[in-house]
């Protein structure tokens, strides 16, 4: 559990860039911002993180943001991650840095380009029921469509974060009534 709290605290504590050169055209999937009035809390949703409570930066600051802001957010994430990784790594106690490593690399992006990772962020807040969920937990979503997780583990995840969030769960169209 520990290895999880480190790796959540350095994602705190990551400054996120707002532009990026990434070589690549940015995502080019067509998507509506949601104007949002400046100086509230829209953009941010509460969450916990074990005893302590954060406003996670969430889907509407996402489509607030330029196509190559979003690529530099999610590199920023798992730049964060390997930040995480390396400091904790020296204080950690051996047994407890093999559980960090599987946890770093469970939230890497290693096969896919961060456009691709930042143009599936976009297709999960598509859906406007999903707006409210932090950026962090689309990143993690986002990875586990990509790494081809099967649909109803996706939709578990999903359904989770609704939950944690108090979003409306739509209906599972799979289910039978």
């Amino acid at each position: 559990m520990r290895p999880l709290i480190y790796f959540l605290l350095a994602l705190l504590l990551t400054g996120v860039p707002l532009a990026a050169q990434s070589g690549q055209n940015p995502p080019a999937q067509q998507k509506t911002a949601q104007p949002v009035p400046p100086n509230t809390r829209a953009m941010e949703t509460l969450g916990k993180v074990g005893d302590t409570n954060y406003l996670w930066t969430n889907g509407r600051a996402w489509m607030s943001l330029p196509d190559n802001a979003k690529i530099a957010l999610v590199a920023g994430i798992e730049q964060g991650i390997i930040l995480s990784v390396r400091e904790n790594w020296k204080v950690m106690p051996k047994h407890e840095q093999q559980e960090l490593v599987k946890t770093a690399a469970r939230l890497t992006v290693g096969g896919f380009t961060f456009r691709e990772l930042a143009v599936d962020i976009d297709g999960l807040y598509l859906d406007q029921a999903n707006l409210g969920i932090p950026i962090v937990d689309a990143y993690e979503y986002a990875l586990l469509e990509l790494k081809k997780a099967p649909k109803r583990r996706l939709r578990h995840f999903l359904d989770q974060l609704r939950k944690a969030y108090h979003l409306p769960n739509p209906p599972n169209p799979e289910q039978k009534h």
